[in-house]
């Protein structure tokens, strides 16, 4: 009885991990295929991308997904089956599948793009039931210079059946039709980035307002002469008033520094002798050459800074 009732035990938990759910999906009222297209060299030489726009009609939509039910399937000439992809929804929509250069199928040949249910579901098949196959001719391959202009014209015809807005005035996907597109068509950004809205966005800029009352004020420590004679200077040379100064402040500085350096043969003193003229300048002409001294000044400081504690150790 142990055993009976072991091995009834193991044969449920099999049961249970084995059998995968059972979908009631029946057949569509109607399954069609709009207009099929293939594309060649879209991201790389060689490659293609079929294109499909289907309708697998339901009058009230089933409760399982497409996606485990309905697919997209690619067949050679010959018969043999390619490639497949599932349905992303079901009633009126598009879908494609991408075949890079070494999986690429003979161009113009009489290949077959079907819309159909998926086998483990649905079982018996039938043409116009429950599949629907289109036959490849001539007309249906372009090259990519005519992928951007059939992707507008297909999401025009989308958007009139839909009755939603997926295309701009100037006939750019919007952000909608970039939606359905892209997880109809991964990559088409890339393929043909040209098809979508751009939106751009300006970012508010909060410009902080600085209080300069007390560089300003600094200028006015030089005194009318000197800063008469500065100007003077400036204007024989062709420099402003502001980089005559600042000049000024660097001849001080290494007049200053050379002065201190002969007389105690210390560069430490010698580059704070002549940071002390900096100060000094920048307390006489202050406003803008005040914040450029400073800079200037910790520049200085810190390459020597560097140069000299590093020369320590070679």
């Amino acid at each position: 009885m142990r055993n009976l009732f072991s091995g009834l035990l193991l044969g449920l938990l099999l049961l249970v991990l084995f059998t995968g759910p059972v979908l009631a999906i029946g057949n569509p009222d109607y399954v069609s295929i709009g207009d099929t297209y293939v594309f060649r060299n879209v991201s790389e030489a060689g490659d293609q991308l079929f294109f499909c726009r289907y309708d697998v009609s339901y009058n009230s939509v089933p409760d399982e997904d497409p996606d485990d039910t309905w697919q997209m399937a690619l067949y050679n000439s010959t018969g043999s089956l390619i490639a497949t992809r599932s349905l992303n929804y079901y009633q009126h929509n598009i879908i494609s599948i991408y075949l890079d250069a070494d999986d690429a199928l003979v161009w113009e040949g009489a290949h077959q793009i079907k819309i159909m249910g998926m086998p483990s579901v649905f079982g018996n098949l039938t043409e116009g039931i429950n599949m629907r196959t289109n036959t490849l001719g001539p007309d249906d391959y372009y090259e990519k210079d005519y992928l951007a202009g059939i992707m507008i014209t297909q999401a025009g015809i989308l958007e009139a059946d839909w009755e939603i807005t997926l295309l701009t005035a100037s006939d750019k996907l919007n952000s909608t039709g970039k939606t359905f597109f892209l997880l109809a068509v991964p990559g088409l950004g890339d393929m043909v980035p040209e098809i979508f809205e751009i939106v751009t966005h300006q970012q508010d800029v909060d410009y902080v307002s600085y209080n300069d009352t007390y560089a300003a004020g600094l200028s006015s420590h030089a005194g009318d002469k000197l800063t008469g004679a500065v100007t003077d200077i400036g204007g024989i040379m062709g420099v402003s008033f502001g980089w005559t100064s600042f000049w000024f402040a660097m001849l001080a500085l290494l007049l200053m520094g050379g002065i201190v350096f002969a007389g105690h043969g210390n560069p430490v003193w010698a580059m704070l002798g002549g940071l002390g003229m900096v100060a000094v300048f920048a307390f006489l002409f202050g406003g803008g050459i005040f914040t450029l001294l400073i800079v200037v000044a910790f520049a200085l400081a810190l390459g020597f800074g560097i140069s000299y504690i590093l020369g320590k150790f070679v």
